[in-house]
Order: C-alpha cells, then structure tokens, then sequence
C-alpha cells in the first residue's frame, strides 16, 4: 500500500490570532522569539517578559499549548519547538510559522515530522541560492507530510516524545559531564601554577 501523502496546509488551522502588544502599553506579555528556543533541545527555554511599549514590531502571534514553531529564518539550524502548557497565550514572533494541528492531526506526530531529514530537507532547498536563509510561510505549508490515521498518529508521537525526552536527557547529561571535566582541568592547572 502506498503511503498517503498530505499537504500540511490541509491538515493544520491556518486562522491565528495576532495580537498588537502595543495597544497594552503597560501590560507585560511573554514574548517568543528566535533566540527563546533552543534548538538542540526543541524546547522555549528563554522566553521574555516583555512591556507592550517595548515589544518588537515582529510580537504579533498568540500561541496555544501543542502549537508547533518552526523558524522561517536559516531552516538548516531546524529551530522548532513544542509550545507547552507553561506558554499557553504567550505571543510569539512573526519570524516563526505557527502550526496547529487540525482534527486529522497530532501535535506530537506534527513535531516529529518538523524535526525530520525531509521536511529541514526540502526547506533548504527552498533557500539554495537565497541572499537571505529563510523561507514563508506559504512554502511551510506547502509541505507534504506521510499521513496516518489519528490513532496510529498518536502511538508514533508518544513513542517518539519519549525517545525524544531520553535523547535530550542523555544530551543534557554528556554536556554536564564535559562542563565538569573542563573544570576539573582548570582546577588541576590552578592548584599546580599557586601551589
């Protein structure tokens, strides 16, 4: 049986709400921009409070937790992210594709997808050639996903959700342990040149 492939502008909710946080001049938001993910772990780890009379011109998008974030700017460095329950309204910037899972979808399938050769694949392609690295909307949601049924959706991204967390875990854990070896050279060296 061939696979079923569909475009992700069929699939997602393509109606978001903007939000202009300039009109609330003195109303604090949670602001999400490029530099707010982190790119190795796939999570808003940095994201800002923000005055709405010292917003970017750029902070329009409100978000929803299971909304997927996917940078429009230098696709090869594949900056998505998952927005969780702890950003639910947050308003993210315009430098990012929103994508919201529509009833034939799963957010976590969607995520998975995002992080995939051929999805950063096909973005790069799109930008060869390119002054500048980046790509639309439009051509974000151009792109074709290998879709299944909800079911089958769901127990792929829990089962990559969790290969997922394990990776980052032992990412996290290998980084710590390099930190602390750099360290312990440091240490080495001072108590030999102050001894």
């Amino acid at each position: 049986m061939k696979p079923t492939l569909r475009f992700l502008s069929d699939l997602c909710e393509r109606r978001i709400e903007l939000h202009n946080p300039a009109d609330e001049p003195d109303i604090a938001f949670r602001y999400i921009d490029i530099g707010s993910v982190n790119n190795r772990t796939r999570r808003i780890e940095w994201p800002k409070l923000v005055k709405g009379s010292e917003a970017s011109v750029r902070a329009r998008q409100v978000v929803h937790t299971g909304d997927v974030l996917v940078s429009t700017v230098r696709p090869n460095l594949n900056n998505v992210a998952l927005v969780s329950h702890e950003q639910e309204g947050a308003i993210c910037s315009t430098g990012f594709c929103v994508l919201r899972s529509g009833p034939e979808l799963v957010s976590g399938y969607l995520f998975a997808f995002v992080q995939s050769r051929r999805f950063v694949g096909s973005l790069v392609q799109l930008v060869q050639g390119a002054l500048y690295p980046a790509v639309t909307d439009r051509q974000i949601f151009s792109q074709q996903i290998l879709w299944v049924n909800v079911e089958k959706q769901q127990i792929l991204a829990t089962q990559f959700m969790a290969q997922f967390e394990a990776l980052t875990a032992a990412r996290l854990a290998a980084e710590k342990q390099i930190e602390e070896i750099e360290l312990l050279g440091e240490k080495l060296l001072s108590q030999f040149f102050e001894a």
